[in-house]
């Protein structure tokens, strides 16, 4: 990268955040300053990127900054969810024990994707798989069994004058004549850009899938379960670490509304904060408009009035992780056979559409 590259425009992997937080939360276990311990680190790490994130973090230690004002310094790197955990690990002293929450918050959001990715990449693939074979099918096999076909009526269509291909089967026909399409070259343009655009896009779509989500995402069947579970697990686990670490809830609800995109949840946590913001109780605004399960509402509104909000919120955040890894599992069992069904039959309609008019054809010759 190059060194007059901005602060801002540097963006860690995720693995690298890890790393960088285990080592600042390891150094403030020992009762290392952490300015000298990042000045040493940065002559270890190999990615440049990392090393020149130890090495700014490290200068502004050095001239008195705090360590979340050094982090805010990267913004595509630190959330402000990051900033905030730190901010609070600074002003309380544990700084070690926040860090390493952190870590597990972002292995917890890690874990979710991966899921989601896992639920999203095989049908993607399988489908990207047929639409690849009919169209080589279409394009370099087919023309081959017509040519075979009007051969084989051809004098007899020549001499009634007639087209080789009426006595095809209404099948055979559609398929040649989309093999027909398949071969005119503007059409073929047409396909192919099709196809990348539609690759590019699933490709876009697949990458925010566990980042965030609209509203879209939570109708489809099978996968609106657990796009929505995955949403609630972000939400949950969010406010569980930001009200644990001493945020305020409005500050928790205002941050918490913004980790799972723009759907009916985020507009619903945006109505929460204003509710409590103006002296309202949280747990009490939590139903209506049928965005949080019922299950999920009563258990927090017995926590709030228990002062255990914190604690029911972990284990919402877990029941909810449980859930997607049992969706994740239920759409492979699901999709995997339906699929195979798919593309068998695919190539099964392909290969009736092409030799059973050479096998009628063959019938009356022989007969």
């Amino acid at each position: 990268m190059a060194q007059d590259t901005a602060p801002e425009d540097i963006k860690l992997r995720e693995d690298e955040v890890l790393f960088l937080n285990r080592q600042i939360a390891s150094m403030a276990r020992l009762g290392m300053p952490l300015a000298k311990g990042l000045r040493i680190l940065a002559r270890d790490v190999t990615s440049e990127d990392l090393r020149r994130v130890v090495e700014g973090i490290q200068q502004d230690l050095d001239e008195g900054h705090s360590l979340q004002e050094a982090l805010a310094k990267y913004p595509r790197t630190f959330s402000r969810i990051h900033l905030e955990v730190v901010r609070a690990g600074e002003s309380t002293g544990n700084l070690a024990v926040i860090l390493e929450e952190l870590n597990a918050h972002t292995e917890a959001m890690v874990r979710v994707r991966s899921r989601i990715l896992e639920a999203i990449t095989y049908p993607a693939v399988i489908s990207a798989v047929i639409f690849a074979f009919a169209s080589f099918f279409l394009y370099a096999i087919a023309p081959q069994f017509e040519s075979m076909l009007i051969e084989r009526s051809g004098a007899a269509a020549a001499s009634a004058n007639a087209d080789p291909l009426a006595a095809a089967p209404p099948l055979t026909r559609y398929f040649f004549a989309l093999s027909h399409l398949v071969q005119n070259q503007v059409a073929m343009l047409l396909l192919v850009a099709c196809g990348v655009a539609l690759a590019a896009w699933t490709y876009v779509k697949i990458e925010r899938m566990g980042r965030e989500y609209d509203d879209f995402f939570f109708r489809p069947p099978l996968f609106g379960k657990l796009f929505l579970s995955a949403a609630l697990m972000k939400v949950t686990r969010t406010m569980r670490d930001l009200l644990l670490n001493g945020v305020s809830m409005v500050e928790t609800l205002r941050l918490s509304s913004g980790v799972v995109g723009r759907n009916r949840i985020s507009r619903k946590l945006e109505e929460l904060r204003l509710a409590v913001e103006e002296g309202g109780s949280f747990s009490r605004n939590l139903a209506g408009d049928d965005v949080f399960p019922e299950a999920m509402v009563w258990k927090l509104q017995m926590a709030e009035e228990k002062g255990i909000l914190e604690e029911a919120l972990a284990e919402l955040a877990n029941e909810f992780e449980a859930d997607v890894d049992q969706q994740t599992t239920l759409i492979t069992k699901v999709l995997s056979p339906i699929l195979l069904v798919v593309m068998g039959g695919v190539v099964f309609l392909m290969f009736l559409a092409c030799f059973e008019p050479l096998t009628e054809s063959a019938a009356l010759m022989g007969g």
